[in-house]
């Protein structure tokens, strides 16, 4: 059964993804190569408030009484803004680092500057080791015997199949971010307010037992922490890797 939190991190793990590839996709249709940096900002605030609220419901039904507090607190505001303008960079060098990959190509093998801006047009979005695996890819079908535009095609393809596991993997990691994040300061706001004991509840680890889960999390699965201390892996929760769809619940101690 997937618990809420992580249900809503899929939600928006979905939405960010989706997000990401309409980006790319417009991207390719501009007629310039000047990339506008990906924005997730406004999508990790809404996640992080989203779980935050849940969390709220969940700890009213724990204690049998409502609770509500104000989510857009300026520390809330201020976490979702450093974090998605950190995100938002590490995203725009990981763009800037591919085309990068691209001219250098270009420069080795003598093509022409229109020519890659034709390439760059194509890899918007991925990472530069799947440039350079889509890259690969072509030049070895071509290689093989296959004619230039249906290597092209393939090759294409190939570059779109990498951009969703891309996309999935930012929808992912920035959503489950966001989320676990708006859920830890839920129950820290109501434990500060006296509303749920430090005492009496902790928080515990949920990892999510499929075929995609990994030892890592499954050593952690279980594993307690107090309301505003660190799991044994000295983390404050989840997520503990890219594409981690842990969440934490409040038990009692």
């Amino acid at each position: 059964m997937i618990n809420p939190a992580e249900k809503i991190g899929l939600k928006w793990a979905k939405t960010i993804s989706n997000s990401f590839q309409d980006w790319a996709a417009q991207e390719k249709k501009s007629r310039t190569i000047k990339i506008n940096p990906f924005n997730a900002t406004p999508l990790i605030t809404d996640a992080f408030l989203d779980a935050g609220s849940v969390q709220l419901d969940q700890i009213g039904k724990l204690i049998g009484m409502g609770v509500k507090f104000d989510l857009k607190s300026p520390e809330a505001i201020a976490w979702c803004a450093e974090y998605g303008a950190k995100e938002v960079k590490y995203i725009n060098a990981g763009t800037k680092a591919a085309i990068r990959q691209v001219t250098l190509r270009g420069l080795q093998e003598g093509i022409s500057p229109a020519e890659q801006s034709k390439e760059i047009k194509k890899v918007i979005g991925l990472l530069p080791q799947h440039v350079i695996a889509v890259q690969n890819y072509q030049g070895n079908l071509i290689e093989s015997g296959t004619d230039e535009a249906t290597a092209e095609r393939m090759a294409d393809k190939y570059g779109q199949r990498l951009l969703k596991y891309r996309a999935d993997t930012i929808g992912l990691t920035e959503s489950l971010t966001a989320t676990n994040e708006g859920t830890l300061q839920a129950t820290e706001d109501a434990a500060d307010n006296g509303i749920l004991s430090k005492e009496e509840y902790q928080l515990e680890w949920l990892y999510t037992n499929d075929s995609r889960a990994c030892d890592e999390c499954e050593g952690l699965d279980g594993k307690n922490a107090p309301i505003g201390g660190t799991f044994p892996n000295g983390s404050r929760g989840p997520p503990a890797h890219p594409r981690c769809r842990c969440t934490t619940i409040i038990v009692k101690q």
